[in-house]
């Protein structure tokens, strides 16, 4: 009888065993992919942050691009002016009695 009880206790203890090795394996996976979840918490944060400065960035770009077109506009309006105030220059001196001599 006593040689029964060894053999059911050492079947409870195996069974002990792998109980405890499961609980270990489950809180050793648990415990990676906590940290392994901060990781990318924290990577994800970091992509983030760099994707809001690229997007200000480019903000700014536009902004800068805008004014440059603004002025690219004001400077060719001012062209055009003043090549429709040379053409009418040159109408009048065409269009004149005027005539250049020669001093001597």
């Amino acid at each position: 009888m006593l040689h029964a009880n060894k053999g059911k206790r050492t079947l409870i203890i195996m069974n002990y065993s792998i109980v405890i090795s499961v609980c270990s394996l489950l809180l050793a996976a648990y415990t990676f992919m906590s940290k392994n979840n901060k990781d990318n918490t924290s990577q994800l944060t970091t992509v983030i942050v760099k994707l809001e400065n690229i997007s200000e960035g480019i903000s700014d770009i536009k902004n800068e691009l805008n004014s440059v077109k603004e002025d690219q506009k004001k400077d060719h309006d001012e062209i055009v002016r003043i090549t429709e105030s040379l053409k009418s220059a040159w109408k009048t001196i065409n269009n004149s009695d005027f005539k250049f001599t020669e001093e001597k």
